[in-house]
């Protein structure tokens, strides 16, 4: 026996899944009567043994039972919630004394009083001899007294024998639970239950036991509340109700409107979070229904029904609710204003004449009164992944757990698995994150896999189909939801509505202006309006708003476009809005990146754009392409610009020189990233016939460039580096960014043929000009290089250098594949250089796996040296186990490969690498392991 922070201890030894051992902690000077051995037998043996459990002042004991380690905060904090109502917690802590735990925990629950429960996802230990866990033999054991039952959730991983104890209790009937989300959530929870409990025992006069009588009803009885009990949990919304329950909190806030597009969830965050503040007003938090209401006259009288107040005679209901209200601290709750909001007035005055009223209300529109805190519930946002991120990733995303914890209310084994996890979040991204969409997405896993409705759900949002009964009926399918606020629309908000519905992921004011014709003060109204009709939503940005619309808004706002006689008319002015975007622009000489990133943010618009343009009007197109090159390389996307290319050169015969001087440069480019060596040879073969017919000295200079790309295909390598030189000088004659291209292809083939330092100098200025024009791929590709250079001069310290800088590029911005590839192989020549030919193998595998999943290959000025490197690689390991660590290293994503190039050790003095963080180390052992 000892004592620990005022907590009495007796340890007992492990039974459940994360317990190494346990003690029962009684507070103040509980103690146990027994201090060695613990008393055996039968529950009725135990009771009337001599090991009784009591606190000196005789007060009740409530037993709680739980896993330890997934429930340490909440079981603190029910620790905390017992004994603030004067009663004594029992619970198991962490301990190691070698007593048979079964006989040890069965003693100290015969002599408690209330039974609490807490439950998430671990069942227990399956100790010797039983059949169940200790866990469940707690609950069975608990029959005989009053039960207070708690499921934490979401519970994404919940064990299967857990599940199966939850489904049977639902299934017998003879118990309720409550959900809980948080530690606070659950203490509150604790704490009026059992607050509950003990009056109701009090009114019964049932003072004449030590304990209270049996009584399976009272577990599951709640405080009277106006407030609706949610029959789901509320999942991602956690800072959304911390935020609004301090918004309201705040002195001088007396109206919060929650405001989004139907199906966002306003309504349950609405109901969290009068919840969290219930407790702080006299009446509790009042919530009143209002959806099922049309006209504004009709809200107070619901309002004075709802707070307990009498309309008699001809008294106004502002009047009759103000009175009754007075100075009591107030909390309203209104839910679904939108259709109702003449009502604004009213509301206005019942803030005026009730200092202690509050309202917290729900709507798709804005009120538009002084005294309104608009707070816009956003979408459970999934953010496109370069490439397949770990599952715990995935699975940590709110959306994703929304998707999961409703598809298991369908199919009680669902599961988030490697296979489907990526089907689940681009679901999710494609619904934009919006719960209703998701909620009814993951209702038809009763028949489809992931990826079977993922498929579907790209041809149309119908899908989905219909949601549960107890939904409003505006909110059974996503259509009669988006209907329902669309209809609250005046004719020419609902035509501005059809209009944008053309942009894709988003668009500017000036974009709103040219595509809908307007002025743009009228242009502003209208966006204004929607808005406020939360049918948009406005993003603010370093070049100004931005302003989009969630695809299920789009896609029924399109179908009210696509009946619009003037269509044409708006089709074409988008295209040559974003048309003009790129036609009018070239490469800029600096802040590349973030020229490239505009572009990425319009991609979507500038793909419908160029679709136009193939069907109506080819000839802006080269040249959009030549300047779109950049962007396609700085973003990996090489095979969709490929795509459209290959198009275009199907209508090339009519074209000027000009126009095919661009396109043939622009095939050469992306022919050479795909690894289409014939495509790129017939573009080759094009750009010699338009030799002698150009005047432009860029153009010129930009063919030379292309076939310094080209001739290596063909082993011309000395052929290459005279084209290249060629351009570079041109281009330094014209002070042209594209110089810096010049400088690195000239640096590549100078390495091949083993002129080291002509193309360090080469890679040097290529590095610095991607430094000055702010071009993170140009720079990064450069070092890489630059540290091949360093490995083959002996100096791996230098090389490892350059590596670790061209990857951390990757925490400010997002590599391209081609960029990280080249940092791999380079890596791969350090590995072997240090003696680690099997990092240098997973290495080249990484590299290879990567440029496979983007659909590119190797440069064709590269192909040679890697080719050499593989050989070297595979003879140091022999073949067998190198293809198995090559294989090995395939299997890295983009994030385990840029930290394999981090692992590499640091050369010092002594020969000794440096610490490694644990990605890198784990990393390095499953490497060790490959091949074994």
């Amino acid at each position: 026996m000892f004592r620990w922070r005022g907590w009495g201890v007796v340890a007992y030894p492990d039974w459940c899944s994360d317990r190494r051992g346990g003690i029962l902690v009684l507070p103040g000077d509980a103690r146990a009567d027994f201090d060695d051995e613990p008393p055996r037998g039968s529950v009725n043996a135990e009771n009337e043994s001599n090991a009784a459990i009591r606190t000196p002042d005789q007060r009740l004991r409530v037993f709680v039972s739980s896993t330890l380690g997934e429930l340490a905060a909440e079981r603190a904090a029910v620790a905390g919630a017992i004994s603030a109502l004067g009663l004594t917690p029992v619970m198991f802590e962490l301990g190691a004394r070698p007593h048979p735990p079964r006989e040890l925990y069965r003693a100290y629950l015969a002599q408690s009083d209330i039974f609490i429960g807490l439950y998430w996802q671990r069942y227990g230990w399956i100790g010797p001899d039983m059949d169940v866990s200790g866990l469940e033999d707690e609950f069975r054991l608990s029959a005989s007294m009053p039960r207070l039952l708690y499921l934490k959730t979401p519970a994404p991983d919940r064990e299967a024998r857990l599940t199966a104890m939850i489904a049977e209790l639902q299934a017998k009937g003879t118990v309720s639970y409550r959900s809980f989300r948080s530690p606070r959530e659950l203490g509150r929870l604790v704490r009026d239950d059992l607050a509950v409990l003990l009056s109701e025992r009090f009114a019964a006069g049932d003072s004449g036991a030590a304990r209270p009588a049996s009584s399976t009803s009272s577990s599951g009885r709640r405080i009277a509340r106006s407030l609706p009990v949610a029959s789901t949990s509320v999942i991602g919304r956690e800072h959304d109700i911390a935020d609004v329950a301090k918004l309201l909190e705040t002195p001088g806030v007396r109206l919060v409107t929650l405001t989004g597009p139907g199906g966002i969830g306003k309504t349950r965050l609405a109901v969290a979070v009068g919840a969290q503040l219930d407790d702080r007003y006299p009446q509790g938090a009042v919530f009143v229904p209002l959806a099922s209401i049309a006209r504004p006259e009709l809200v107070l009288p619901r309002v004075a029904a709802a707070v307990g107040a009498s309309i008699e005679g001809a008294r106004s209901p502002v009047d009759v609710v103000a009175e009754h209200v007075a100075e009591t601290p107030t909390l309203l709750v209104l839910d679904n204003l939108e259709q109702v909001i003449g009502v604004g007035p009213e509301l206005d005055q019942l803030l005026a004449r009730c200092p202690g009223l509050k309202i917290l209300a729900t709507s798709r529109t804005v009120l538009r009164l002084r005294a309104e805190r608009e707070y816009p519930v956003g979408p459970l946002t999934v953010p496109r992944f370069a490439s397949h991120p770990p599952l715990e990733e995935l699975a940590s995303l709110p959306a994703v757990q929304l998707f999961v914890d409703r598809a298991r209310a369908v199919r009680y084994d669902f599961a988030l698995t490697e296979d489907n996890a990526l089907a689940v979040a681009e679901i999710c991204r494609r619904l934009d994150g919006l719960p209703l969409a998701i909620e009814l997405a993951a209702a038809r896993v009763r028949l489809l896999r992931p990826e079977e409705l993922l498929a579907r759900l790209r041809r149309s949002l119908d899908a989905l189909g219909t949601g549960p009964a107890d939904l409003p009926e505006r909110q059974r399918t996503l259509r009669a939801t988006v209907e329902w606020s669309i209809g609250l629309l005046d004719d020419a908000e609902r035509q501005m509505l059809a209009t944008l519905s053309i942009f894709v992921e988003g668009w500017t004011l000036e974009a709103a202006v040219h595509v809908s014709d307007l002025t743009e003060d009228r242009t502003l109204d209208l966006l204004d309006a929607l808005a406020g009709h939360s049918l948009v939503s406005v993003h603010r940005t370093d070049a100004g708003p931005r302003f989009r619309m969630l695809a299920s808004i789009r896609e029924l706002a399109a179908e009210r476009l696509a009946g619009r006689a003037n269509l044409a008319d708006i089709e074409r002015r988008h295209a040559e809005y974003f048309g003009a975007i790129v036609e009018n622009a070239d490469w800029p000489a600096e802040r590349q990146a973030e020229w490239a990133e505009r572009l990425r943010t319009e991609e979507g618009n500038l793909g419908i754009a160029i679709r136009w343009f193939f069907g109506h009007d080819v000839a802006p197109l080269p040249h959009m392409f030549r300047i779109l090159w950049l962007f396609w390389q700085m973003w990996d996307r090489m095979p969709e610009g490929r795509a459209w290319i290959q198009e275009l050169l199907q209508r090339a015969d009519a074209w000027d020189d000009r126009a095919q001087a661009e396109l043939l440069l622009i095939s050469a480019v992306t022919a050479v990233e795909v690894g289409d060596d014939d495509g790129a040879l017939t573009a080759l073969e094009g750009l010699q016939r338009l030799e002698g017919r150009l005047d432009d000295p860029y153009l010129k200079s930009a063919l030379q460039l292309a076939v310094s790309w080209i001739r290596p295909i063909v082993d011309d390598f000395d052929g290459a580096l005279q084209a290249a030189s060629t351009a570079l000088a041109g281009f330094r004659q014209q002070n042209e960014p594209f110089r810096a291209w010049a400088a690195l292809t000239a640096g590549l083939l100078e390495m091949t043929l083993g002129r080291h330092d002509a193309a360090r100098a080469h890679l040097t200025e290529a590095s610095e000009l991607g430094g000055q024009f702010g071009n993170h791929w140009l720079e990064a590709s450069a070092r890489t290089q630059l540290a091949s250079l360093a490995v083959r001069a002996g100096h791996l310290d230098e090389a490892r250098a350059l590596l670790v800088k061209s990857v951390d590029a990757s925490e400010a911005v997002e590599l391209s594949t081609q960029s990280v590839t080249f940092s791999l192989v380079a890596s791969a020549e350090l590995a072997l250089a240090q003696g680690d030919a099997r990092q240098a193998a997973s290495a080249l595998g990484a590299a290879d796996r990567l440029r496979q999943r983007a659909g590119l290959r190797q440069w064709p000025s590269k192909r040679r040296s890697e080719a050499e490197l593989l050989a070297r690689v595979s003879g140091k390991l022999g073949p067998q186990v190198f293809e198995k660590v090559f294989a090995t290293g395939s299997q890295l994503n983009r994030r385990e490969a840029i930290a394999l190039v981090r692992s590499l050790p640091e050369v010092d003095g002594s020969g000794e690498g440096s610490r490694e963080g644990g990605e890198e180390v784990s990393l390095r052992r499953r490497i060790g392991n490959g091949g074994t």
